[in-house]
């Protein structure tokens, strides 16, 4: 009997798994972490990428805003902003005109508790604002891009001299690897801008993992600038958040450098997709059946799915806090089957968070995703089309006995690991 250790929430499941059914084990590539945290920022921006120093660039009087991340985002921001600022008042800056926008997106205001627990004393030396993608009041409208997407931006970061921003290089859905322009083309944008990039159509053309040719990216570019960035800082983390890569200067060819680091971490070659794939999800991300069933997303929407057609994607999370975002439990509930979720939201659109619901209908068109050792009901999951079976060891189980003679795929870290197919396709 083989055993792996699979990520469920704060805790680790033991899966087992009988020695002769073929399973193969999808970890990122191991890279060391900086060995001096401040030391690797300070030299990143003291030797920023395709871009002179800030310190030579800026000039007294000026606002500076720097677009920083919200609480849904861990990196050592705590570190990165001392050390900017520090660069800042070297060339001029005044502390008074320097305001710390959190990119909130559309999700809810952070906490001044939140903000201190994030980034530490700098919250007590600059100003903080929280961004409010729904308060028309502190928005600036900038015209459309050339596919008629509404501009629309955070009144201070538009209204700034230099624009800077923090984030941290990982797979996205949407962008192929967050980071670089995004915290400022959708993090401090309007909420119509967020719908307009967020949707059916959108969804249709990108992959995680993917930023060539990518009709998201491509949008992230054109509105940043229109509005202009002028710096960023953006780190590369292990699954457990440290730190093995900082890059800054110039928004597009760090951004670029940073890609290249974290392909190397993340993305994972395999023999070949499996009728069953475990997808590990551990805390916060376990918290809510929005955020952990992400753990579907490098299942089905890599460069190529790694379930077979008909599979089925076992995802062990507690959900203690529930289902999350309403909205997309909403569409599902009123669809009359997988198929009518994607018809509802190609002809209906939806708000944001709500596309959620077409992401899992279109994983669910490929194969079935079963929540594990979750304290949501089992009819709550079954209305959102979600089978359910008490452990992770009872799913695997069960699946195995009615295939016997499928291979199985294990993802520890389901939110980060992007397993790409080494030359065949399902």
């Amino acid at each position: 009997m083989k055993r792996y250790p699979i990520p469920c929430g704060k805790k680790t499941i033991e899966l087992e798994i009988p020695d002769h059914v073929p399973a193969e084990w999808v970890e990122s590539h191991p890279m060391k972490p900086v060995p001096d945290l401040e030391k690797a920022v300070e030299e990143a921006i003291h030797h920023p990428i395709g871009t002179g120093r800030l310190s030579s660039k800026v000039k007294p009087g000026q606002k500076v805003a720097l677009i920083v991340t919200d609480i849904t985002r861990k990196l050592p921001e705590e570190t990165i902003l001392p050390l900017l600022i520090k660069e800042l008042l070297a060339g001029g800056i005044q502390r008074d005109n320097i305001t710390a926008v959190v990119a909130t997106g559309t999700h809810r205001p952070n906490t001044a508790e939140e903000l201190r627990e994030k980034f530490g004393k700098v919250v007590e030396e600059i100003a903080f604002v929280n961004h409010n993608a729904y308060d028309g009041k502190a928005l600036t409208h900038m015209g459309k891009t050339t596919n008629g997407i509404p501009l629309v931006f955070n009144q201070k970061v538009v209204e700034a001299d230099v624009r800077i921003s923090t984030g941290v290089i990982e797979t996205h859905l949407f962008a192929g690897y967050s980071g670089g322009v995004k915290s400022i083309a959708v993090g401090v944008a309007g909420e119509e801008t967020i719908a307009a990039t967020h949707n059916y159509q959108m969804l249709q053309q990108t992959r995680l993992g993917v930023i060539e040719g990518n009709e998201f990216r491509r949008f992230l570019t054109e509105a940043t600038q229109a509005l202009g960035l002028h710096f960023i800082v953006n780190v590369v983390q292990t699954g457990k958040k440290e730190v093995v890569k900082v890059v800054a200067g110039d928004p597009v060819e760090a951004f670029n450098e940073g890609v290249q680091v974290a392909r190397q971490l993340y993305e994972v070659e395999i023999g070949g997709p499996g009728e069953i794939v475990v997808s590990g999800v551990s805390y916060p991300k376990s918290l809510d059946l929005y955020q952990a069933t992400r753990a579907g997303n490098v299942v089905v929407f890599g460069p190529q799915p790694v379930v077979t057609k008909g599979g089925v994607i076992l995802i062990p999370a507690p959900c203690e806090d529930g289902c999350g975002h309403p909205g997309y439990c909403d569409i599902m509930k009123k669809a009359q089957d997988v198929d009518d979720i994607i018809a509802i939201s190609r002809e209906e659109g939806f708000a944001p968070g709500e596309q959620k619901a077409l992401i899992l209908a279109r994983i669910l068109q490929r194969a079935r995703m079963v929540m594990t050792d979750c304290l949501l009901p089992e009819q709550t999951l079954k209305d959102l089309y979600l089978e359910s079976a008490p452990t992770l060891q009872e799913a695997l189980d069960r699946e195995l006995k009615k295939n016997p003679k499928a291979r199985v795929v294990l993802i520890p870290d389901g939110l980060l690991t992007l397993p790409i197919i080494k030359s065949h396709g399902a």
